[in-house]
C-alpha cells in the first residue's frame, strides 16, 4: 500500500509539472495533503513509536548500515558503491521509505545502503549539502553521481541505482 502511495504522490507531480489542467491540480493538491498529513501524524507519534522500538523491538540482522561523522569515511573508502538516504523522524515520506529501503537493501547486490539521520548528524547535512528530506545520494567510490530528493518505490530505487554512469 505504502508503495502505491509514494507512485501516487511521484506520479502526481510529474503530470503536474507536464501539463496543467483540472485533474492534475485536484491530483497534485491531494498528494500534497497526503504527504504533510503523513508529516504531522510522524511528528505527534515519535514518542510511542520511539519507545515501541525500545521496549519490543529486538535488534534485527538488517543490511543497511547508519552513517555517522565518524565512520562515514571509513565506509565510503571501503565499499564501491553506496546508496545514502538522508532521513529524520518527523519526516513521514522518510518513515514511508523505512520498509522500501529494507525491502531493497535486502534484494540489491553490489551496493551499499547507509542511512543518515538527520536530526543527528547536522555537519554531514552541510558536507552533502542536503536541503530537503528524504534525498538519496548515490556515490561511487567515494564520489558522489547522482542524488534524488523525495520518497520512491523500490522499482524506482532499482532504477536509480542502475543508471550509474
Amino acid at each position: 500500500m505504502i508503495e502505491k502511495l509514494i507512485k501516487y504522490q511521484n506520479d502526481s507531480e510529474k503530470n503536474f509539472e507536464e501539463k496543467k489542467n483540472i485533474s492534475t491540480i485536484v491530483n497534485y493538491i491531494f498528494a500534497l495533503i497526503i504527504f504533510f498529513s503523513s508529516t504531522i501524524v510522524s511528528a505527534f507519534t515519535f514518542p510511542f513509536r520511539f519507545l515501541y522500538k525500545k521496549i519490543f523491538l529486538k535488534k534485527n540482522k538488517s543490511k543497511i548500515i547508519h552513517l555517522n561523522d565518524k565512520n562515514i569515511d571509513s565506509v565510503l573508502k571501503e565499499e564501491k558503491l553506496v546508496l545514502i538516504d538522508f532521513w529524520a523522524e518527523w519526516c513521514g515520506p522518510c518513515l514511508m521509505m523505512n520498509a522500501t529501503i529494507e525491502k531493497f537493501a535486502n534484494e540489491s547486490k553490489n551496493i551499499q545502503i547507509a542511512k543518515v539521520n538527520a536530526d543527528l548528524n547536522r555537519k554531514l547535512l552541510d558536507r552533502f549539502q542536503i536541503r530537503g528530506l528524504p534525498q538519496f545520494i548515490l556515490l561511487k567510490n567515494g564520489k558522489e553521481i547522482k542524488r534524488y530528493a523525495g520518497a520512491m518505490t523500490v522499482f524506482d530505487l532499482n532504477k536509480f541505482c542502475s543508471e550509474t554512469d
